[in-house]
């Protein structure tokens, strides 16, 4: 059963595609190698973002047992950095593929 659009109604996503033609912008499809690379690319981050949640609260746990706030304080931090460290790796990595 196909659905039919009345004339003059579009979806908000047609509307962003003319709207994105009418400034000249591309939009460039991807091959099917290309998504491989990019599905590959994030669920290796997901992994390594997990392997770092897992880490992390091990040890987050052990210090709040012992209420060190100055090392909690501590640890979310390096734990924050770390993900930010992996998701900005994971974006250059998804930029690079895509460029290639």
């Amino acid at each position: 059963m196909a659905e039919t659009k009345q004339a003059g109604l579009k979806s908000s996503f047609d509307l962003a595609m003319e709207r994105m033609a009418q400034r000249g912008e591309n939009i460039t499809t991807l091959s099917d190698e290309k998504k491989a690379a990019l599905a590959e690319i994030g669920r290796r981050t997901k992994a390594k973002i997990a392997e770092v949640e897992i880490l992390f609260d091990k040890k987050l746990a052990e210090v709040r047992a012992a209420n060190d706030t100055e090392k909690t304080a501590k640890l979310e931090e390096e734990k924050r950095a770390e993900i930010r460290r992996l998701q900005s790796r994971d974006e250059e990595e998804r930029r690079k593929a895509r460029d290639a």
